[in-house]
């Protein structure tokens, strides 16, 4: 697969609204698509185009939360994340740490709570620390401190 096909497939993927309603076909269509590319494409490769896209395209709280709850309906959270707090600190810096106001389904949370401890951050694991809370994570916080000054 190109980087442009792999690019062109993460645009069609995220797209779309997370939310908009679906045939169950259509649904199964999409997890079908997101799976076929990370098996042809790889997941690096897969995992860095979807990461610039959000990037590029994401700019806006309601754009990111739409990332975030696409990136966790194609199952992606389950694949090895090589910079969690970096991508988790996205969201949070998009949404200036807005909770209450942008997620208030939870994705943010789901993701941290999934996503980290995978990766080895066990601070962030329900089952060991039932007071976790990605938005006061200090990992976390430091990483949106950064794509905010780097901003100006």
């Amino acid at each position: 697969m190109t980087t442009y096909d792999i690019n062109e497939k993460i645009k069609y993927l995220f797209g779309r609204p997370w939310d908009e309603d679906l045939s169950d076909s259509q649904e199964s269509e999409l997890l079908d698509e997101a799976g076929q590319l990370v098996e042809k494409a790889g997941w690096p490769e897969t995992y860095s185009a979807a990461i610039s896209y959000l990037h590029e395209a994401c700019v806006t709280p309601e754009s990111a939360i739409n990332f975030a709850h696409l990136f966790w309906d194609y199952g992606w959270y389950e694949k090895p994340i090589p910079d969690p707090h970096r991508l988790l600190a996205y969201f949070y810096y998009r949404i200036n740490f807005e909770v209450e106001k942008y997620d208030s389904p939870g994705i943010l949370d789901s993701l941290a709570i999934t996503i980290l401890p995978k990766a080895g951050y066990k601070e962030a694991d329900l089952m060991r620390n039932s007071q976790y809370i990605p938005e006061n994570d200090p990992k976390i916080i430091a990483e949106a401190k950064l794509l905010k000054s780097s901003d100006k």
